[in-house]
């Protein structure tokens, strides 16, 4: 598979997602009739979620591992510094 191919559509599939999640929730917010608005919130809720999921399959992608700890720096594996 090639990663470097997949990263565009990642983000764009990401950022499509919160564009539809706003659509909804536009429309949810418009609705007179608040079971329908209740009905299109369930759909906000979902795209959101998926486009949290998309943000962080491609955040993980670009930054597969993470081994050093917060604060550690070549000095500090080195013992130089």
């Amino acid at each position: 598979m090639n990663t470097k191919n997949d990263k565009p559509l990642q983000h764009r599939r990401s950022k499509q997602l919160r564009e539809r999640a706003f659509f909804f929730k536009r429309l949810a917010i418009g609705a007179a009739d608040p079971k329908f608005s209740a009905k299109l919130q369930v759909l906000v809720d979902e795209y959101e979620r998926e486009a949290a999921r998309a943000t962080l399959e491609l955040e993980q992608s670009t930054n597969p591992l993470q081994t050093a700890p917060p604060g550690d720096t070549p000095e500090h594996r080195t013992g130089r510094g």
